[in-house]
């Protein structure tokens, strides 16, 4: 579609409309979506806490999907596992996902100042890989010598986005320096902390407004129609690339 084809924008409005997320599978978008790549590994992080570790939680489980590709690499190789999820459409996916390995899925929303669901103490790992981080609650259920290994997308990530389309960041506390403030102050050790900024390449501009749709966080109240000459004008653009933010902390029980 060219820049002024008139057909453009109920194109993207209707995309925008019927692009949803289910679990938190981003397989939609292969090949449309490239993004550079933290200097860290995170995932072999996690494998390798998960392989020493006897009870461990996996936080903000989504559909389970992330969990599942470290249950395929480690196979036996891991203690007991529970994950949580607080997006209560996700629970179900992420049960029948992780239900035949043995895991249970509990409703834990961090953000909500919930409790999370587990005794005192009675973990060796904690992992949360893009969810809301409660410090203390994290303090409480782990163990002296338990570990939490977080990577965080900062809340100044969608900068770029914001400037095109407007709206307001909702998580601008979201940074290394206070998450690690706050993890400290609920008594844990900072062993790690890394923040990185690269890029995200969208391959158009209906892959941007599909991504603003499932990601609506990114752009609160992003609607199609009231936006029509900063749309016409990046559906010029290939690819469109911003900014992304993230940062990681690895973290001691004392």
């Amino acid at each position: 579609m060219t820049a002024r084809d008139p057909q453009l924008l109920p194109w993207l409005a209707e995309l925008h409309r019927r692009s949803t997320m289910s679990g938190w599978g981003f397989a939609a978008f292969d090949g449309r979506i490239e993004s550079d790549d933290p200097p860290w590994d995170f995932d072999e992080e996690v494998r390798g806490a998960l392989r020493s570790s006897e009870h461990a939680v996996d936080i903000g489980t989504g559909g389970g999907e992330r969990l599942l590709t470290h249950l395929a690499a480690l196979g036996d190789e891991h203690g007991v596992i529970t994950a949580t999820e607080g997006w209560e459409d996700n629970q179900p996916i992420a049960r029948a996902a992780l239900a035949p390995y043995g895991i249970d899925v509990l409703a834990y929303d961090p953000e909500l100042g919930e409790r999370l669901p587990l005794p005192d103490g009675s973990q060796d790992l904690v992992l949360n890989r893009h969810e809301a981080v409660d410090a203390a609650e994290i303090a409480r259920v782990l163990r002296p010598g338990g570990r939490l290994l977080t990577q965080q997308v900062d809340g100044r990530d969608g900068e770029r986005l914001r400037e095109w389309f407007g709206g307001e960041s909702l998580y601008d506390h979201v940074t290394v320096d206070n998450l690690t403030a706050a993890l400290a102050d609920a008594g844990l050790r900072i062993d790690q902390a890394d923040d990185w900024i690269g890029a995200m390449r969208f391959r158009d501009i209906g892959t941007l407004v599909e991504y603003l749709a499932m990601i609506p966080w990114d752009v609160p109240d992003f609607e199609v129609h009231e936006h029509e000459e900063q749309l016409h004008a990046l559906a010029t653009v290939r690819p469109i690339e911003v900014p992304q933010r993230r940062f990681r902390i690895i973290a001691t029980r004392l």
